[in-house]
């Protein structure tokens, strides 16, 4: 009987939940409505008061008044403004009916969250007391702990995933980096060469070059993180990469050159280096994004399909 009246209660609370979330939809609704509303209400307003404007323009005496007179259509022109005005008069009150009617009905959903706010905490109540006579029971507590064993072993993999993701888009952003200056670097290479820039360009060079090693060297640090990560997957993907010796020989490039850089070239060839490694590092990257999306789809099933099993089991 106890267990009949849990599966009612189950019932009722979950239809009272799914209540919720309508009302709570609802609710959003009717906001975005009634600021929308507003803001029409605010429109109409100022043509409102343009309509009266040209009302009032044609009830003064003036030279344009006497030539309307003159020529006998002042009278017209004056019902047709008159016309748009009461027009414009009752677009506005209707704009204003809506937007009583829509806080109205606000008001009443307002009251309907009200009556159905407790559901979740009475849900997760119930489910808490079930829970606790399945753990107890023979009959139940492997199954129970078994599903629990294995959310808990893909929520661990999750973890790792996004661990190894957040260690890869930091390398890539120092590549990215790094890239860059050495772009800017080799173009202000150029002028100094082509154009003879002179003593400026070749210290802007420079700076850009001290950009680019020092994001190399960040590069190279972040990727001993992003090895370790991927090392805790090995049982779990088969994402390997390997761009260290790459990402190195850019760095030597820089050895002794920031006071004397002569070769043009060299930078050139340290850009290479380094969009190689981006370009490994990008399918790394997607590689690891593809496995946190299909893990997190899978744990998010393993605990629905855990919450099912508590409700329906009796």
């Amino acid at each position: 009987m106890s267990e009949e009246l849990d599966f009612e209660r189950f019932t009722e609370i979950k239809e009272r939940m799914h209540e919720l979330s309508r009302v709570v939809e609802k609710q959003r609704y009717l906001n975005k409505r009634i600021r929308e509303q507003e803001v029409l209400i605010v429109k109409l307003e100022v043509e409102l008061e343009m309509e009266q404007e040209d009302v009032e323009k044609l009830t003064r005496l003036s030279l344009m008044n006497l030539f309307h007179t003159i020529l006998r259509s002042k009278t017209d022109q004056l019902e047709l403004e008159r016309q748009q005005e009461l027009i414009a008069v009752l677009k506005l009150q209707e704009a204003k009916q809506i937007l009583k009617e829509l806080k109205e009905e606000l008001l009443a959903v307002g009251e309907q969250y009200v009556s159905l706010s407790n559901a979740g905490s009475d849900y997760n109540e119930l489910m808490l007391r079930k829970e606790t006579a399945l753990r107890n029971s023979p009959h139940t507590v492997d199954e129970l702990e078994e599903m629990e064993e294995h959310i808990s072993h893909k929520s661990l993999l999750l973890k790792e995933i996004k661990e190894a993701l957040s260690a890869g888009r930091g390398v890539l952003s120092s590549l990215t980096y790094a890239s860059e200056h050495l772009e800017k670097a080799e173009n202000w290479g150029n002028w100094d060469l082509w154009a003879n820039g002179g003593l400026l360009s070749t210290h802007i060079k420079h700076e850009h070059i001290d950009d680019a090693k020092t994001s190399i060297h960040n590069a190279n640090r972040q990727l001993q993180d992003l090895h370790k990560e991927l090392s805790d997957l090995d049982k779990s993907t088969n994402i390997h990469i390997d761009i260290s010796g790459t990402l190195k020989m850019a760095d030597y490039w820089f050895d002794g050159l920031i006071s004397d850089w002569l070769v043009q070239g060299r930078i050139k060839d340290a850009q290479e280096q380094v969009l190689r490694a981006l370009e490994k590092l990008r399918i790394v990257v997607k590689s690891l994004e593809v496995e946190l999306s299909n893990a997190e789809k899978e744990v998010s099933q393993l605990k629905a399909k855990r919450i099912a099993w508590i409700e329906e089991t009796q």
